[in-house]
C-alpha cells in the first residue's frame, strides 16, 4: 500500500485531514521484521505510517494512546496523528517523521541513549493510566517456542528464577540504536511494540547486548556504566540479565532472520565464554 488515502482510521488527528488535503511523495524507510515503514511528504510536512504485517498482531490502540501520555510526560517519542487498518486489515499507526538512526555513534551518544533510558525507567508508572501498563509473562513473551530448544531452555529457567523478576517500571522491551532517531542532535525513542510494565535491568541488559554485539565492546560498556551511575543496580546483577538477553538473541538466531555477520557471530562467542552465568558450549557456533 502506498496510499495514505486508503487508510480506515479508527481515529485520527485533524492533521491527518491537512496531510490528505495536499499532494504527497512517498518513500520506503529500512524496517525491522514485523513492519513496512513509508513516508509521506508534503511540501510542508512529514508523516511516517508503519504497516505490519498479518502475522504480527500489534494493539496499535494502546501504541498510539501510549506515544501521548509519554509525550505529555516528557519523555522523547513520537506524535501519533493516528491509527486505523489498511483495506486488508494491517494495522497502521501515522506519526511525526523525527530524523533517522544516528549514523556515528561514539561514547558521549552513548551516554546520551542511557539517559535516555534511564528517564524512561524512572517514570513513576503511578502517573500512567492502569490501562497503558500491559503485562505478560516474561519467557513466553520474549522467549516464543523455546520448548523446542531444550539448551537454551535448560540454561534460561535457572537465570529466570534466580533473578527475582520485577513488574514495577515502563519497559521498552527492545531498546536499541535503531530505535533511536536523530535529528540535529535532537533525539527519539521509537516502536513501542513490546512496551509493557517489566523489569529494568533486563530493560538495560538488553540493550547493552546489542550494542556489544553490533557496535563493540567499547560503546556497550559506556552506555551500561552511564546508565548504572545514575541507578541502584549493581554490575553484578546486569551481567546475570545479560546472560539472560544472551539467550534470548541465540533463541533468536534460530528462529528469526536477524541481523549478524561474522564480526556479530564472535562477539556473541566472546560475550559467552566472558559471562560466567552462561555454558561455553551454549551458542553452537563454528
Amino acid at each position: 500500500m502506498e496510499r495514505l488515502d486508503e487508510v480506515i482510521w479508527v481515529e485520527k488527528t485533524s492533521f491527518v485531514d491537512e496531510l490528505l488535503d495536499q499532494e504527497l511523495t512517498v518513500s520506503p524507510i529500512p524496517a525491522g521484521l514485523e513492519a513496512n515503514v513509508l513516508k509521506f511528504c508534503s511540501p510542508t510536512d512529514c508523516a511516517v505510517l508503519k504497516i505490519w504485517n498479518k502475522a504480527s498482531n500489534p494493539d496499535v490502540h494502546f501504541q498510539h494512546g501510549l506515544l501521548a501520555a509519554l509525550r505529555h510526560r516528557g519523555i522523547p517519542v513520537s506524535t501519533s496523528y493516528g491509527w486505523g487498518h489498511t483495506p486488508s486489515r494491517h494495522k497502521v499507526l501515522l506519526t511525526s517523521c523525527d530524523g533517522s538512526p544516528p549514523s556515528t555513534v561514539t561514547s558521549r551518544h552513548a551516554k546520551d541513549f542511557a539517559d535516555l533510558l534511564l528517564g524512561l525507567h524512572q517514570l513513576s508508572v503511578r502517573e500512567l493510566d492502569r490501562a497503558l501498563l500491559k503485562t505478560y509473562d516474561f519467557i513466553p513473551y520474549f522467549y516464543p517456542g523455546i520448548e523446542e530448544h531444550q539448551d537454551i531452555w535448560a540454561e534460561l529457567l535457572p537465570l529466570v528464577a534466580g533473578s527475582e523478576l520485577k513488574r514495577n517500571k515502563l519497559i521498552h522491551g527492545d531498546f536499541n540504536l535503531g530505535n533511536i532517531l536523530d535529528n540535529q542532535g535532537k533525539y527519539t525513542i521509537i516502536d513501542w511494540t513490546n512496551a509493557q510494565l517489566g523489569d529494568a535491568r533486563y530493560d538495560l541488559a538488553w540493550s547493552s547486548f546489542l550494542i556489544h554485539i553490533y557496535n563493540g565492546e567499547m560503546l556497550a560498556s559506556a552506555f551500561r556504566n552511564a546508565y548504572l551511575s545514575g541507578s541502584e543496580f549493581d554490575t553484578e546483577e546486569i551481567r546475570r540479565f545479560e546472560a539472560i538477553a544472551c539467550l534470548r538473541w541465540l533463541l533468536l538466531h534460530r528462529t528469526a532472520d536477524i541481523p549478524r555477520t561474522e564480526t556479530t557471530i564472535h562477539r556473541v562467542n566472546e560475550i559467552i565464554i566472558g559471562n560466567k552465568y552462561l555454558k561455553n558450549e551454549i551458542g553452537g557456533f563454528p
